[in-house]
């Protein structure tokens, strides 16, 4: 008694009847309660994300506050479709790729004879000479030399676990900072040889030169 007490008080204060209540198709009702019901003769409003239906009465057919019917879902991307105008994905007018994104030659890069603080770290000089090649592609990819050579000089500690942490650049000649970048991360975490002592500090200096 107590429920239908406060459904006819909030109907009485011009609140909406509850969403349980079907009145032979007006009002609120639930979509599973109207798929037993005849279809509403003058349209619906519905809500899909509360799951409501209610029924429109016969003025409200043509008003003009109703919403627009929903528009169907957009088929998805076809991935293997030409592009709009049925050319390629190439440069525009045909013209060469961007001269800052090539690649410049690698220069050739030279480990000097590295220095220790508070201890020695065996051959991590031939370690990095093995990566060499790809210190050289650093530079390369990003913007090369500035001139006929250059020279980096960074230092590291290296821990019991024999890798190079809190690598930095101490001083760069004749490379761009994004080439310093890219050498720094490079280095960072990368195995160089256990030291003799726990921790050692290692500055070393690549000597760099334009291939000929």
């Amino acid at each position: 008694m107590g429920a239908v007490g406060a459904c006819v008080s909030a109907v009485a204060e011009g609140g909406a009847p509850p969403a349980s209540q079907d009145s032979s198709g007006q009002g609120w009702v639930t979509a599973a309660q109207d798929a037993g019901a005849p279809r509403c003769p003058h349209g619906a409003l519905e809500d899909p994300h509360r799951g409501f239906v209610r029924c429109l009465e016969p003025g409200e057919a043509d008003a003009g506050w109703l919403p627009p019917p929903p528009q169907p879902e957009p088929p998805p991307d076809d991935a293997g479709a030409p592009p709009p105008d049925g050319g390629d994905a190439g440069p525009i007018d045909g013209g060469s790729p961007d001269a800052a994104v090539v690649s410049a030659p690698p220069p050739v890069v030279e480990v000097k004879e590295p220095e220790f603080m508070n201890g020695d770290v065996p051959n991590v000089a031939k370690r990095i000479e093995k990566v060499s090649p790809e210190l050289a592609q650093c530079v390369a990819d990003h913007g090369g030399l500035t001139g006929a050579s250059g020279s980096i000089k960074i230092q590291f500690l290296v821990r019991v676990r024999g890798r190079a942490e809190g690598v930095e650049i101490l001083e760069a000649r004749g490379v761009t900072p994004d080439a310093q970048r890219c050498i720094r991360q490079f280095l960072k975490n990368r195995h160089v040889g256990t030291p003799s002592t726990d921790p050692v500090g290692v500055t070393v200096t690549l000597s760099l030169r334009a291939a000929k």
